[in-house]
């Protein structure tokens, strides 16, 4: 069975959003967590936020961990969403915590939310 395991960038001092987040210095620690991480993602599970978020970006974005996360199965919760157009991406039906149960009983790598913050993970607790 996959595991759903969250991940987020978050100051010391418990700030979470990107736009109040002070600038990153990016180091190697950071890199090879992250690289890790992708290593073992199998899929993403994604609010609406989220997702519009990274749609905005990544696709833009070049090089090996790019095209690998680019790549990646994206489930998407959101009722409100009509058109997923960063690929490939799917919307989930019906409830969270089942449709979040199907995707973990599901084969390939471990399922990896981003940022903890986003209005998805209240249903889950």
């Amino acid at each position: 069975m996959r595991k759903l395991i969250i991940t987020e960038f978050i100051s010391v001092d418990g700030i979470a959003e990107v736009e109040k987040l002070p600038s990153v210095a990016w180091n190697d620690e950071m890199q090879k967590f992250k690289e890790d991480e992708l290593a073992d993602s199998g899929a993403m599970l994604l609010g609406r936020t989220t997702y519009q978020i990274f749609a905005g970006s990544w696709p833009k974005e070049t090089g090996d961990f790019a095209d690998r996360f680019n790549a990646l199965p994206k489930y998407i919760a959101s009722t409100s969403l009509q058109a997923l157009d960063w690929q490939p991406a799917e919307l989930l039906q019906g409830a969270l915590p089942d449709a979040v149960r199907g995707l973990k009983q599901g084969s390939g790598g471990n399922i990896y939310g981003k940022r903890q913050a986003d209005p998805i993970w209240r249903g889950l607790r």
